[in-house]
């Protein structure tokens, strides 16, 4: 089934429960929009899959509203989301093609759009403020125009930052609705004294690990196609390994955190490797090493997590970890050999899997520091650290009004970022077996490549180490 179905109200009886499920419909939204844009903009045969993967987002959407609001009120929202999706595409082309008579008029019925689906929800829900609702819209509009600008001009830097500007705005959003859900449908919702007081970290390590997959999809996808976008793509991941390093100082220390890194950034170092080898059609030896050492890297990953906490089980983190090495493995084979469809579909199962990992180890904190989240704070949170955000996950505002206005994107190729240092700083490592070697590529008829993991190999030799 897919995950971002519905939202079956009955069982959704927390405001996390339900900001969780929101998130995720919008965090595929973004996802999904930037896809297509960077698609259409390379030219690239992928761009339909995105199309096509965005529309049924928009479906999602509109079902997620069936159980509260019926299924004239879901079909409703539905077609004016998928007016927005269907607009964006020949402002895109129209950007494209320097048409700025056909960019103008598609700019203007994107306006109207935005308007109409305000209008629309705050119909269906007085607490659903129409001015705020259009000014959250209105903004995402926006900083999705300063994407396509950037792209086209291939200034990756603000690129980049309008896109981590864009997830952070339309998680604003997501948390908006859910507030106005629960204000209008007290009853079927808990009392919120009942409220997670561990919610905040969950929120915020759900938004780095998004990261984590987002950016590595976005550098594969720049990788495999001999993108220069490719360089700035694998900059902003190797930030990332150093938010998601940062996010454990609070608990743990700085010298953990460093080690985190660390162990992290090889990680990525040592995919990106393997990404250039694919690129040139080259999975003999070479290939064949990165991947063995990218299986040690992921248990030496889940090794030192159980090291530093007692409730991150080791046979647990590495199946975790082994599932991801498998998607995303299955993830470069699919857009090697253009399989839209499996592409579209093990990204989507990425995100699924990534989200139950950061799930774990939020619970793990949880469970390892209980003191800390003793119980809601005044305003039915527990402050979380400013590390483990990332600085780039405000809270809601309670009021907006934000007015939009209208820039032209600068020209200019922005100049490539320096090389990034492929030899991490020095961590500790926890005592661990290493995985056997990793199986060679095979090739099956009609030319395909196939690539089998032996992570599972040494997951179940550690298991039975472990147990003696």
């Amino acid at each position: 089934m897919n995950p971002t179905d519905t939202i079956p109200a009955p069982t959704l009886r927390t405001h996390q429960s339900l900001q969780q499920a929101l998130h995720r419909l919008w965090t595929d939204h973004a996802n999904w929009t930037r896809e297509y844009v960077v698609a259409a903009i390379a030219g690239s045969p992928d761009a339909g899959a995105a199309a096509g993967r965005l529309l049924r987002n928009q479906e999602d959407i509109g079902n997620a509203i069936v159980p509260l609001y019926g299924e004239a009120a879901g079909a409703g929202l539905t077609d004016l989301l998928k007016q927005h999706i269907l607009i964006a595409v020949d402002l895109v082309a129209a950007a494209m093609a320097g048409d700025h008579e056909a960019f103008g008029e598609a700019d203007g019925k994107w306006d109207r759009n935005a308007v109409d689906i305000a209008e629309f929800l705050g119909n269906a829900n007085p607490n659903w403020d129409k001015r705020d609702v259009h000014d959250l819209i209105a903004q995402h509009l926006e900083l999705t125009r300063g994407e396509v600008v950037a792209r086209l001009t291939k200034d990756w830097t603000k690129d980049i930052a309008a896109f981590d500007d864009i997830m952070t705005e339309l998680l604003t959003l997501s948390d908006a609705l859910a507030a106005g859900i629960v204000k209008q449908f007290s009853d079927r919702f808990d009392d919120p004294a009942s409220d997670d007081p561990a919610w905040g970290l969950r929120r915020a390590m759900d938004r780095l690990w998004s990261d984590h997959v987002f950016w590595t999809r976005n550098y594969i996808v720049a990788g495999l196609a001999g993108s220069d976008d490719a360089g700035p793509a694998a900059e902003r991941l190797l930030r990332n390994q150093e938010d998601i390093g940062n996010a454990i100082v609070p608990f743990y220390g700085e010298q953990a955190g460093a080690g985190l890194t660390a162990h992290l950034k090889q990680h990525i170092l040592i995919a990106a490797e393997m990404v250039g080898l694919a690129h040139n059609k080259q999975f003999g030896e070479p290939f064949e090493e990165l991947e063995a050492r990218w299986s040690q890297n992921a248990a030496h990953i889940a090794g030192y997590l159980n090291a530093l906490n007692p409730h991150w089980p080791l046979a647990d983190v590495q199946d975790l970890l082994g599932q991801h090495l498998f998607l995303t493995l299955n993830e470069v084979q699919a857009r090697f050999e253009e399989d839209w469809e499996a592409d579209v579909r093990y990204f989507d199962d990425i995100m699924t899997e990534i989200l139950t990992m950061s799930g774990a180890l939020s619970a793990g904190l949880v469970q390892h520091f209980p003191d800390r989240f003793a119980g809601p704070s005044a305003g039915g949170r527990v402050p979380v650290p400013a590390a483990v955000t990332g600085s780039r996950l405000p809270e809601p505002p309670s009021s907006v009004r934000w007015a939009p206005e209208r820039r032209s994107g600068a020209g200019g190729r922005f100049p490539d970022p320096a090389p990034v240092d492929s030899a991490p700083e020095e961590a500790p490592t926890p005592a661990y077996r290493a995985p056997e070697r990793s199986t060679r590529p095979q090739k099956e008829s009609g030319g395909r490549m196939t690539w089998r993991s032996t992570f599972r190999n040494a997951v179940f030799s550690n298991r039975a180490e472990a147990k003696r």
